[in-house]
């Protein structure tokens, strides 16, 4: 599974995603502070141990993550 939005993010290397449990590229982004935080890029569900159900379902929170902030932050002008 991919996150589009963090297209162009140099992948900085690969370790299990502690939140997921999963293999992930990682990549590095920068706060306004100048700290740097590591962000998952791309998962590797293996198939004997996630079902299909399983990744749809993350895949889906992301989603709504995402509609929540871009609402959040940039609210339609109606």
């Amino acid at each position: 599974m991919e996150d589009k939005t963090k297209r162009g993010l140099n992948v900085k290397e690969t370790s299990i995603d502690e939140k997921l449990s999963a293999k992930a590229d990682k990549g590095m982004i920068h706060d306004m502070d100048g700290i740097g935080h590591w962000v998952p890029i791309r998962w590797y569900f293996p198939k004997n141990q996630f079902s299909f159900e399983q990744i749809t379902k993350y895949a889906e929170d992301m989603e709504k993550r995402y509609t929540a902030l871009r609402e959040l932050t940039c609210p339609d002008d109606d």
